[in-house]
C-alpha cells in the first residue's frame, strides 16, 4: 500500500488481511482447517465442508 494513507487505515486493512489468512476451527469437524477460498466463502481442509460467512473473518 502506498505511504499516502494514514496509518489508523493502514493498520486496518493489514488486520483485515490476517483474519481472512488465518485458519479457522470447523464446526463439522472440529480441526482447525477452515481457510477463505473467495469473499464470503470458506471451506475445510479436512473434511471438505464449504460455509458462507463473512467476507474477511470465519463467524460460525
Amino acid at each position: 500500500m502506498p505511504v499516502g494513507y494514514g496509518k489508523r487505515i493502514r493498520e486496518a486493512v493489514s488486520a483485515a488481511k490476517r483474519k481472512a489468512a488465518k485458519r479457522y476451527k470447523c464446526p463439522k469437524c472440529s480441526r482447525v482447517a477452515v481457510k477463505r477460498t473467495s469473499p464470503g466463502i470458506w471451506q475445510c481442509r479436512k473434511c471438505g465442508a464449504k460455509i458462507a460467512s463473512g467476507s474477511y473473518e470465519f463467524r460460525a
